[in-house]
């Protein structure tokens, strides 16, 4: 069973993130069990006395309609973990013999036990990602390499785990899923206004365009918690500590379904990072180049992809690229002929590089100077530099820690 984390619900002024003048923004223990006890949510393991039940069962054995839990209670952080939530499903938060959930009786709520039907016996596809199933894609899809900037779109299931974040119904920004509850994404996505709420925001996966809709393989979610990093500066304009996490979950209090077309991208140990030169792909839903007017730029609205190039900091901190703007948190990277590059409106998005078959979030696009333009990269935030921030705030340590990247001697 995996588990709904809440962090603690302080939307404070580090719950937001800004855009910085003459820059593009190119961008519980929630541990997720193995594939034996996962199995389908909607019915009762043999055995089980339903506490990882997620199903959508409403009613009691004896015919009563069940009340809302979050109208009975206050949800905090071990009740969403419970799988409890704005719905009235029946569930076993307490460890009973059985789901149950409460009714209206002559003068009060009234717990009653729920009849959940049995599961099938027979083995079934997991339907999340687990640790050991992350950065997998489907294989006719490996090999697509589309352009951000250039014209070529992408489908979803070349890059299943991109983001789209919508605040209000208007895309805003890229995010990665590392984990079937968890999205990373850019802290400088989120700008201080005292009115803005976590309820504003909205997260689809599994989605081609910004403005089509495909049921087929898209999945809605409502973010239940925002945490941004507490270090980053918003007067600054040096994107440092550019992370952030969103906590999600959709209608039914359920989290990320694993599809072709979504799927968790792994990531990395702590500290390390892939040779200098090396080749890594980066994916949104940003601007692209306007073919109508030349140097120009437009919205894409459509996933695209790109190959870029790591640079070392010895290159990217060369005067006529961005001296010592670029900090210990962030790394550069671009195409050899500056032909292809993360741009505004991808902010968030991942960098992500393959290694033994699996694709590992290695960066988030953060900023940069314009769009391709040369000596001048995209700056990505360093994301092995916050493993233990990640852990921290999620509880996937397994997650967390790497533990599927390669071995090397």
């Amino acid at each position: 069973m995996w588990l709904l984390i809440t962090l603690l619900m302080t939307s404070s002024m580090h719950e937001i993130a800004t855009s910085s003048k003459g820059k593009h923004f190119p961008w519980q223990n929630n541990v997720i069990k193995p594939i034996k006890e996962v199995k389908e949510f909607d019915c009762l393991a043999e055995g089980s006395n339903g506490n990882e039940y997620r199903g959508t069962v409403s009613k009691t054995s004896g015919g009563h309609r069940c009340l809302q839990w979050d109208r009975i209670q206050h949800i905090g952080f071990a009740d969403f973990s419970h799988g409890l939530g704005s719905h009235n499903f029946c569930r076993n938060p307490d460890n009973r013999s059985g789901p149950w959930c409460w009714i209206r009786g002559y003068d009060r709520k009234v717990r009653e036990f729920c009849t959940i039907p049995k599961c099938d016996t027979k083995p079934t596809t997991p339907t999340q990602d687990t640790e050991m199933t992350c950065g997998e894609r489907t294989p006719k899809q490996t090999s697509r390499i589309y352009k951000i900037i250039g014209g070529s779109k992408a489908s979803i299931e070349s890059q299943p785990w991109l983001a789209a974040i919508f605040k209000n119904n208007v895309f805003l920004c890229g995010g990665t899923l590392i984990a079937p509850c968890w999205i990373v994404t850019a802290t400088h996505c989120f700008p201080p206004d005292k009115r803005t709420r976590k309820e504003q925001y909205s997260v689809y996966l599994g989605k081609d365009a910004t403005n089509q809709t495909d049921l087929s393989k898209e999945q809605k979610f409502e973010v239940t918690k925002i945490v941004l990093h507490q270090n980053y500066n918003f007067e600054s304009d040096d994107f440092n500590h550019d992370i952030a996490l969103l906590q999600i979950v959709d209608s039914k209090g359920q989290c990320a379904r694993k599809t072709e077309s979504v799927r968790t991208a792994c990531l990395p140990p702590a500290h390390h990072m892939p040779p200098y030169g090396s080749f890594c792909h980066i994916a949104g839903y940003g601007h692209e180049k306007n073919d109508k007017i030349p140097d120009t730029f437009r919205y894409s609205l459509n996933m695209k992809q790109a190959q870029v190039q790591i640079i070392s900091p010895t290159v990217c901190e060369r005067k006529d690229y961005y001296g010592n703007r670029v900090t210990e948190n962030q790394f550069c990277a671009a195409s050899p002929k500056w032909t292809e590059d993360a741009c505004k409106g991808d902010s968030g998005g991942p960098l992500l590089c393959e290694d033994g078959g699996r694709m590992f979030l290695f960066g988030i696009i953060s900023w940069g100077e314009k769009c391709a333009l040369e000596s001048k990269p995209g700056v990505y935030t360093k994301v092995t530099n916050y493993n233990k921030w990640i852990e921290k705030h999620t509880g996937l340590n397994r997650i967390a820690q790497g533990i599927m990247y390669p071995q090397k001697d």
